[in-house]
């Protein structure tokens, strides 16, 4: 049965609590039943103990070093006050929260665009948390701390990512009647979030541009391809071999690599060849841009802290390069927006019926005139006095 202990335990007392020849347990003065048990094999586990019904009942919570002090003496405490409660802490692994964001996954999110996205942020962030809780027993305290954990790390937008993605997990859940009420209700997002409207001005893509002829590969190149084809980060960075067609000057996006799932054709200025042209090849490499040769490129935070430094230009992202195209190719091309927006495969209801099947050769076209002649101006920009371009007629 628990002891009664004068001294709290501490991260220096875990870390240091040493294999006998038989286990032996390390109570909690801070949390009443709490404590580590230390095995032969010098394996800690921690755990939770509270007398039921005359009986006591041991529950496991979790590993050290995985689970941290802090993060065991809260899961400790939750799991008391279900005992207390009298529910119970041995459910099935189907009423585990990980098998249910499993589930979670497979039937609500396969086809989400942003399936990927919502998968990679809750196994970071909410999994570590949650996955030895049974669902039921994720209470809002829950949410609102790992909210909290997640906006002390410095990533408060991320924390609102979170957040929403969890709402949409539990109302699901809800529907499934799997819980009775959703944990998330009444949180608010921890940040506020302004609409992003960053346009790089005209020096700004010259120091980008050339920061990146002076990045090794793949970076500079994957930076300079991003500029010219304003195509998304993903599209351009997970590119391989195969949907390129160099003698016609032609990039051919599949519909499973694009956002709106519709295939799309790039057409490839000079200056864009110029770059693919230059590009290392390696004996059975898919890929354009590969640091391993096994899979696309990886580390794009790495990649932008280095252009921002070489660079000087920071405040800004891969995907503000498309709004820069956007703006620049309309104001100073004199580019039609339906025709940039063709480029940069937005969907858009402005063309429809007989017209958009007449229009679409028609705009082809015109966007491998757009293109060109963004290359050309990227080009002129890298060697022209920035100031006189600005000054200029349009």
């Amino acid at each position: 049965m628990p002891r009664l202990v004068s001294k709290p335990l501490t991260d220096i007392a875990v870390r240091k609590a040493q294999p006998r020849k038989q286990r032996y347990d390390i109570y909690d003065a801070a949390l009443r039943g709490f404590g580590l048990r230390v095995a032969i094999s010098g394996t800690k586990t921690w755990f939770a103990m509270r007398r039921i019904n005359g009986r006591m009942v041991r529950h496991t919570i979790g590993r050290y070093p995985e689970l941290p002090l802090a993060e065991a003496r809260k899961r400790a405490a939750d799991a008391a006050q279900l005992m207390a409660l009298g529910e119970s802490l041995h459910a099935s692994k189907s009423e585990f929260f990980k098998s249910i964001l499993e589930e979670w996954f497979v039937r609500d999110q396969a086809k989400n665009r942003s399936a990927k996205k919502v998968r990679n942020a809750l196994n970071k962030h909410a999994l570590p948390a949650f996955q030895g809780k049974p669902l039921k027993a994720i209470r809002k305290a829950d949410i609102l701390r790992l909210i909290d954990r997640i906006v002390d790390s410095g990533a408060p937008i991320q924390a609102n990512r979170v957040l929403a993605y969890l709402r949409r997990f539990f109302n699901w859940c809800v529907e499934r009647d799997l819980i009775s009420n959703n944990p998330t209700s009444g949180v608010k997002p921890p940040a506020r979030e302004i609409s992003r409207e960053r346009v790089l001005s005209l020096d700004e893509l010259k120091a980008v541009m050339d920061a990146a002829t002076r990045m090794e590969y793949p970076w500079g190149q994957m930076v300079k391809l991003l500029v010219l084809t304003s195509q998304r980060l993903e599209e351009v960075a997970y590119a391989p071999w195969g949907e390129f067609d160099l003698e016609r000057a032609e990039w051919s996006l599949p519909g499973a690599r694009t956002k709106n799932s519709r295939p799309h054709l790039i057409h490839l200025s000079d200056a864009a060849l110029d770059v693919i042209r230059e590009l290392p090849t390696f004996e059975e490499q898919t890929w354009l841009f590969s640091t391993t040769g096994d899979g696309p490129v990886k580390g794009f935070s790495k990649a932008k802290t280095k252009i921002d430094q070489e660079s000087g230009v920071t405040g800004w992202t891969f995907h503000d390069l498309r709004r820069t195209f956007a703006t620049h190719a309309t104001e100073r091309l004199g580019v039609n927006p339906v025709v940039v927006d063709k480029i940069l495969n937005h969907v858009s209801g402005a063309v429809t019926g007989v017209a958009a099947v007449y229009q679409r050769g028609q705009y082809l076209e015109q966007r491998k005139a757009a293109m060109s002649a963004w290359g050309d101006f990227l080009a002129g920009l890298r060697t022209t006095n920035v100031t006189s371009l600005r000054s200029g007629s349009r």
